[in-house]
């Protein structure tokens, strides 16, 4: 007989299965999302500190978001500060496939 034992009174988080069984996400893309899911709601995502994180390269985060855009995972808009001023980026990621 199998058991699998969790912890669920601290430093817990609850996360939908639906993108842990996508089988469009590579394991480390599942990685990458669920370490991104761990952090409170208001958290900005800095692929830099991902890639810290993780021990990886940003060239890699940045695959791996790609990866998690197309299968509806994370959403990106840009928002211009101006002409020479740059532009923001917003990522939205679900644990859900997003939807319009």
């Amino acid at each position: 007989m199998q058991y699998i034992l969790r912890n669920t009174h601290e430093n817990y988080t609850a996360i939908n299965n639906t993108f842990t069984q996508d089988k469009q996400l590579k394991p480390a893309t599942i990685g990458i999302l669920a370490v991104i899911l761990t952090n409170k709601s208001d958290w900005v995502v800095y692929p830099d500190e991902i890639a810290r994180r993780l021990g990886i390269s940003r060239r890699t985060v940045d695959e791996h978001f790609k990866l998690l855009e197309k299968a509806g995972y994370l959403r990106t808009f840009k928002k211009s500060l101006g002409r020479g001023k740059g532009v923001q980026t917003f990522r939205f990621f679900s644990d859900v496939k997003i939807t319009d």
